[in-house]
């Protein structure tokens, strides 16, 4: 495990500073490849980064938001890419997961939320970009706080039983959902 200790570069940021004028978003997010063992983060063979990860109301135009009502679905954009010499090549499938954990303790929207959801890769020229959005039904959403962490596997067969070292993840901000907001104007 020694050989895998320098794959993990989380890109963290200042709290409470949105990225890229988002409202919120992501706290910190990876991605590891086959050659981030041998070659480290950036290299030029294989280097891979999260970079974005959203909740969005659908029930409000798709606003980028961090505050939720219980009785609402909302959705989460991630997306990430590939960068590097080896992108023409790569194939296989994406397995993504978005999962929960109450930060509160009393929120009971934890563990899987979304997913396992299968991407088709197709290799291109580099940089080689990827979203996903996740659906979160009613009745998911339960009042409290939350981390939101998705989950990205790479696997050659689609099988999520079957996966590679490729891997990364995107937490975000907390999330928090309410019984009821009073809107304003």
């Amino acid at each position: 495990m020694n050989r895998r200790r320098y794959w993990w570069f989380a890109r963290k940021r200042p709290s409470g500073k949105s990225v890229e004028g988002n409202i919120m978003g992501m706290q910190s997010g990876s991605l590891q490849t086959p050659a981030t063992d041998s070659l480290g983060h950036p290299n030029v063979v294989l280097d891979g980064n999260v970079t974005a990860m959203e909740v969005l109301d659908p029930t409000e135009n798709n606003e980028k938001t961090s505050l939720l009502e219980v009785d609402d679905e909302f959705d989460v954009q991630l997306s990430w890419e590939l960068d590097g010499a080896a992108t023409t090549v790569v194939g296989g499938y994406w397995i993504v997961s978005l999962y929960s954990d109450d930060i509160d303790g009393v929120g009971l929207m934890t563990g899987l939320i979304a997913g396992p959801d299968t991407i088709h890769i197709v290799g291109g020229v580099t940089p080689l970009k990827f979203q996903h959005r996740f659906k979160v039904p009613t009745p998911k959403p339960k009042v409290g706080v939350y981390t939101l962490t998705a989950t990205i596997n790479h696997s050659p067969t689609g099988n999520p039983k079957q996966l590679t070292e490729m891997f990364g993840f995107a937490e975000s901000t907390p999330v928090q959902i309410v019984q009821d907001l009073v809107e304003s104007n």
